[in-house]
């Protein structure tokens, strides 16, 4: 699995964002009248995302976390559609979108 440094994952957010907006569109379909090629379309466009190395986290949302590694640690870059072309969350693997923080205390001491 990639790790990513913050310039990496955000030169990708371009490339990622439209996969995002597409499962948004299709889940908001698939919540009015369920079916399987709809559902089939969705796995495969997070299927596609994941094959770049980042993990959905939230399809409602658009949320994503890039794996990353600080000070020998492993960590996700965190965000969502709507949060711009920066990065400016990260929380620990085990702690999920409720324990995002703000991705300036990583450089800070």
């Amino acid at each position: 699995m990639p790790r990513f440094a913050r310039d990496e994952a955000e030169a990708l957010l371009p490339k990622v964002a439209p996969y995002l907006e597409d499962i948004q569109r299709r889940k908001l379909a698939f919540d009015r009248q369920p079916s399987e090629p709809v559902a089939q379309e969705i796995r495969a466009l997070v299927r596609q995302v994941a094959e770049m190395g980042v993990e959905v986290k939230d399809l409602d949302v658009g949320l994503i976390d890039f794996p990353s590694v600080h000070r020998g640690r492993a960590i996700y870059l965190c965000w969502k559609l709507g949060e711009g072309g920066r990065i400016e969350w990260w929380h620990e693997i085990g702690t999920g979108y409720a324990g995002r923080r703000p991705i300036k205390e990583l450089f800070e001491n």
